[in-house]
Parts: structure tokens; C-alpha cells; sequence
């Protein structure tokens, strides 16, 4: 009898323990609903949304926080699009974009009429483990509450971003995380699936308002956003020529591992017995871009190798095999023809010394190298750069270097594929 009766206190406390949190869920819900709002790209001709997401008011006069991806649209092209607000009572309003970050993905906006309730920035970063609130409007459903777990800032990136466990939802991009206290801790961003969901930290909206704030109320936001790439750029080029470089080997070469820890690098060999050729694929990059608009992205770095090798084949049927194989190399990044020139490439063949630190009395190693580059029509002082170098002396064996690098100076670039280069060595 004990026994029964100890496992229905416990059914009982399990229930009540559940109907409490779904009590305080719903109290937090009503709480701070009424600062939250839809954000709406609405296309002037047709005057219907063209996309959509949440944010949520910061400010007694009527600022409003959102992703810089949600309105990228009118930023872009203010002559096409405008942006509205539609509260959780069905009000609706007009948006002034007033200041971005682009590359943390928020902007700042201002009301026409001010919402009666705001929500506060934490000034205390939660715990590890401790439950939040990403609050937001998913697949344009009505405001949301999805309750998750804190886990720091995610590792592995050049940005900061905040480990959620808790499902963030197209629609529910710009919608604040909150504690308990209803204090906003971060700012939802991005989902990976299966409870798997990034926030961008309260710390950069803050710096954002204050940033609007003492700038005043006439930012060039093409200025602004200029500034932001090219201090972007030179962050993560001092972050990688500063760090000391791994090599590993490939084939007959040493090459470059993962410099800093948002690069990541993967391995695959093929080989079966349809391919003449055995080739040995490695390829590194760093795994977040910064959105500038539906086509076009910038912030990435990466570089692949690829050892090929062939027992039984001749000269020529292996270098033809070869270019075959490498005839498909593109840039990392997306880019359309409004955004960026066509590729100027210098093309040149190179030798790479034999040996370790190139003491080596052997022949160097030939390749044909090229080194293309496409300068952004509207930040002119940035660009993509393309490096390819294949190795062509050798008769049945093959190196080949990429990188791309998207949204750096030349300066900065130059500097990069000096060490790139310099770097590899052979047996």
C-alpha cells in the first residue's frame, strides 16, 4: 500500500510540476505579448508581403529590433519595398529602418505609433543549462512561446552566436529570447533543426542602440555597412595570419589544416574500381556567411587540396582524367551580376620548392596557377578572391590549392595567399 501511495504523490507532483510550467509559460506569454510584433517586406506595387518575420520593441518611443535579413529587401531596393508592423491585436503600422549590423544580422527600426509596452535588455547573462523564451511569429501562425535551454555562445564561429535548444522557426527570425525576469537575452537568428537554434547575443543589439545613438539620425546605411564588412575582413585576416598553421599530409605534400577554430576541415578518399585515378580530398571553411540579400553573401573563407594519383595510366590519359575532374572549381560564395564585376584572373605557371622548408637540391614542382579576383560594385574597395594551382609535372601524380576568399581587400587577400602559398611544402 505504501508503494501505491508513493506513486501517486509522485504522478500527482509530476502534474502539478507540469500544469505549473505550463501556467508560467502562458503567464510570460501574456505578459510581454503585447511588445512583440510581426515585421513585414511588403512590395509597393502589388501591396502584399514579400517576406516576413517577428522583432519587438526596446524603447518606450517606438524602437523596434529585428534580423538585418528581414529587411535587407528595402535596404536593397527602398524603391520597391516598405515596411509595415502588425501587432499581436491586429494593429497595423509603418517601419523606418534606422540603423543595421549586418554582420551580427540586426537592424533597428522605429514605429509611427509607439506600442504601450517594450521589453528590457538583460544585463546578466544566463547559465548554462537555465530555461529561456524565444518568442516569434513561425510560418506566420500567430506569436509563439518555445520554451529552451541556454548553452553559451556556440563554438566554431567568427561570430557569436548563442546555443539554443529550443525549435526557432521560419517566421520567427528578429523575435526576442527572454529569462524569466522577461528580460531579453537574445535575439533568434537561425535554426539547424531538431531543437538546434542560434541567437545572437543581447551584448550586440545594445551596441547597435548605442550606436544609433550617438550617430544620430542620418546614417548612410551603405556607409554603415561598409564600415562593417571591411572591419569584419581585417578581424578574421589578423585572427588567421596571426595564428600559427597546422600542416598534414596529403599524398606527397603537407598541407594547411585548421588554422583557427571556426575553420572546420573535412577528408574523403575516393576510390572504387570504376576510377582510374585515386583521389584524396581535403576541404576547410568557415561555416557562417554574412547575408547581404537572397543572392548574395560574403565573410567566407575557404580552401580545399585534392592528391590525385594513377599506377597504371599514361601521361596523358591521366592529365586529361585530371582536368576533367578539376574543370568544375567555382567561388564559395553566391554573388550575382548586380552585386559583383566579372572574375579578372592572372594566369601564370609557378614552382614550388621539393622538400621540407624547400632545402631540397631536387627539382622544384610545377603548377599552373591562377589568381582571379571580382570587386564588389557597391563596396569597391572589397573583393572575392579565387586562387587555383595545380601541380602539372609529375606523370601520374597531382596536387591540387584552392581558396576563396569573399568580402577582403586586396591588401588583405595578398597577405593571405603569401602565407597560403608559402605554406605547402613536399616530400
Amino acid at each position: 500500500m505504501p508503494t501505491i501511495c508513493a506513486r501517486l504523490l509522485a504522478l500527482l507532483f509530476c502534474c502539478t510540476s507540469g500544469l505549473a510550467a505550463a501556467q508560467s509559460y502562458e503567464n510570460l506569454y501574456s505578459k510581454y505579448r503585447g511588445s512583440l510584433y510581426q515585421v513585414r517586406l511588403i512590395e509597393k506595387a502589388s501591396n502584399s508581403k514579400a517576406g516576413l518575420g517577428s522583432g519587438f520593441q526596446i524603447s518606450p518611443d517606438g524602437l523596434i529590433a529585428t534580423n538585418y535579413h528581414v529587411v535587407a529587401g528595402t535596404v536593397n531596393d527602398p524603391e520597391k519595398y516598405r515596411l509595415e508592423y502588425l501587432s499581436t491585436d491586429g494593429t497595423l503600422g509603418a517601419l523606418t529602418l534606422l540603423d543595421i549590423d549586418v554582420v551580427n544580422d540586426l537592424a533597428l527600426l522605429r514605429m509611427d505609433k509607439p506600442g504601450a509596452k517594450h521589453l528590457g535588455l538583460a544585463q546578466k547573462t544566463p547559465q548554462k543549462g537555465e530555461t529561456i523564451f524565444a518568442l516569434g511569429n513561425p510560418l506566420d501562425l500567430g506569436m509563439t512561446l518555445i520554451p529552451g535551454t541556454y548553452n553559451g555562445i556556440a563554438g566554431g564561429s567568427f561570430y557569436d552566436r548563442i546555443h539554443f535548444s529550443g525549435s526557432i522557426n521560419p517566421g520567427m527570425s528578429g523575435g526576442p529570447a527572454i529569462n524569466s525576469g522577461g528580460q531579453v537575452v537574445g535575439i533568434n537568428v537561425a535554426t539547424a533543426g531538431n531543437q538546434l537554434s542560434f541567437l545572437v547575443p543581447v551584448e550586440k543589439l545594445a551596441r547597435l542602440a548605442k550606436h544609433y545613438g550617438r550617430e544620430g539620425n542620418e546614417l548612410d546605411l551603405h556607409t554603415v555597412t561598409r564600415q562593417q564588412l571591411l572591419k569584419n575582413q581585417q578581424d578574421i585576416i589578423d585572427r588567421i595570419l596571426g595564428a600559427k598553421w597546422q600542416l598534414l599530409p596529403l599524398g606527397d605534400a603537407m598541407v594547411v589544416g585548421e588554422i583557427v577554430p571556426p575553420i572546420h576541415c573535412w577528408g574523403n578518399t575516393q576510390e572504387d574500381d570504376e576510377r582510374t585515378i585515386k583521389r584524396i580530398d581535403k576541404g576547410c571553411t568557415g561555416k557562417d556567411v554574412i547575408f547581404l540579400s537572397e543572392d548574395f553573401n560574403t565573410g567566407r573563407v575557404e580552401y580545399e587540396f585534392f592528391w590525385l594519383q594513377a599506377d597504371d595510366l599514361n601521361p596523358a590519359r591521366f592529365y586529361a582524367d585530371y582536368e576533367q575532374q578539376m574543370s568544375s572549381f567555382a567561388p564559395g560564395n553566391d554573388a550575382g551580376e548586380e552585386d559583383v564585376t566579372n572574375f579578372n584572373c592572372r594566369q601564370l605557371f609557378t614552382s614550388q620548392p621539393r622538400g621540407e622548408n624547400g632545402d631540397s637540391d631536387a627539382d622544384p614542382i610545377i603548377a599552373r596557377t591562377s589568381y582571379c579576383v571580382r570587386r564588389y560594385k557597391q563596396f569597391p574597395d572589397l573583393f572575392d578572391v579565387f586562387y587555383l594551382s595545380l601541380s602539372v609535372d609529375q606523370k601520374d601524380r597531382a596536387l591540387v590549392s584552392h581558396f576563396t576568399l569573399s568580402g577582403f581587400t586586396q591588401e588583405s587577400a595578398a597577405a593571405f595567399s603569401e602565407k597560403f602559398t608559402s605554406e605547402i611544402q613536399w616530400h
